[in-house]
């Protein structure tokens, strides 16, 4: 299948949404200064601002913008609630930002396989349609309360069931228009995050340890690094395939997102380690940090009980999850088969 992108009359582009976003996620602060930028009310429910004028750096200019309460909002106009799952739990978020709005639009940020089954299972539970529930493959933005340091260009997303009514689908691209619409399940198994996290974590393993002072990106990105990163993209797309999902490769991904002109250089390395919004990025000090715990938990660990249940193999995935289970001492086996059950069910279901 290839994207859906409609075409929208000028005033659906220009439409002016209310957005409640529920996260303590620093990228949400990030999210929701940008979005309060472009004509659009925002809610931010967390710990990282409060209503009001916030100055910030936006793209290297000094910019300010308006966060409101949820009472501030317009009552007349659509209205779109995100969730953040990169490292949250998708289903809390979505319990809470229930309570505080009902929204045309559901948005849920990143999460990989485990936050589309925990999604749609609680959506369900608390009866408000998947159809209308969207997964966005990673952040919009990069940076936090004080600056956004990029917008990426392109980002994965897709609808978690059948039946999307149209307007929910201009109301998506109209509120953002840098989604590439593509099949629901593919986009937990496009996660650029896992891919360029999970390999500088584990080849770095004594660095962790030690704590040492070291660009994520740059010195912890070698070749080494970007061999591992192809092999299991290689194991990924062969998943998809199995479950007839056609992905884009690491480095298409890499491209489209990361602007027009995407990533300079040909290998990922290259492209990491060249991409100047990764430079201040720090090596973590510890394997419980989303790098590794959330990406394994959340889409490689899924992704290999994925592969037993259709009989596929992906010999380094299963590699990563169990040195992954090693550093971060702890079994990932039974949730991980939990997490693939669902979402087989839910890809055989679109």
């Amino acid at each position: 299948m290839t994207d859906v992108v409609p075409v929208l009359r000028t005033e659906e582009r220009q439409q002016m949404t209310n957005i409640v976003i529920r996260s303590d996620e620093a990228n949400a602060a990030a999210t929701a200064l940008l979005l309060a930028t472009r004509n659009h009310k925002v809610s931010l429910s967390g710990t990282a601002l409060d209503p009001g004028h916030h100055t910030f750096r936006c793209l290297g200019e000094q910019r300010t913008a308006t966060l409101h309460s949820l009472a501030e909002l317009n009552p007349t106009g659509p209205k779109v609630a995100m969730v953040f799952a990169e490292g949250e739990s998708a289903a809390a978020g979505i319990r809470n930002v229930l309570l505080d709005a009902a929204p045309e639009l559901l948005v849920m940020i990143g999460g990989g396989i485990t936050a589309v089954v925990e999604a749609t299972q609680t959506a369900a539970k608390l009866g408000f349609d998947a159809a209308k529930l969207l997964h966005i493959g990673g952040f919009l933005v990069g940076g936090n309360a004080e600056a956004v340091t990029a917008e990426k260009s392109s980002v994965v997303a897709g609808f978690l069931a059948a039946g999307t009514p149209p307007h929910v689908v201009y109301l998506a691209l109209s509120t953002f228009p840098q989604l590439s619409l593509v099949p629901g399940p593919s986009v937990a198994l496009s996660s650029v995050g896992a891919l360029v996290h999970v390999p500088p974590m584990i080849l770095n393993a004594m660095s962790v340890e030690r704590g040492d002072d070291v660009r994520f990106y740059r010195e912890g990105f070698g070749d080494s690094v970007g061999r591992l990163l192809t092999a299991l993209d290689e194991d990924r797309i062969r998943l998809g395939g199995a479950l007839g999902l056609k992905l884009a490769t690491a480095l298409e991904l890499m491209d489209r997102t990361q602007g027009p002109l995407g990533m300079t250089g040909t290998t990922s390395r290259e492209k990491v380690n060249a991409f100047p919004s990764y430079e201040p990025i720090r090596l973590p000090a510890t394997f419980r940090h989303r790098f590794l715990a959330h990406e394994l938990q959340s889409t490689f660990a899924p992704m290999l009980e994925l592969a037993k249940l259709l009989n596929i193999d992906v010999p380094t995935i299963q590699s990563v999850v169990r040195i992954g289970e090693i550093l971060i001492d702890d079994s990932l086996e039974a949730a991980a088969r939990i997490a693939a059950e669902g979402f087989l069910t839910l890809v055989r279901g679109n």
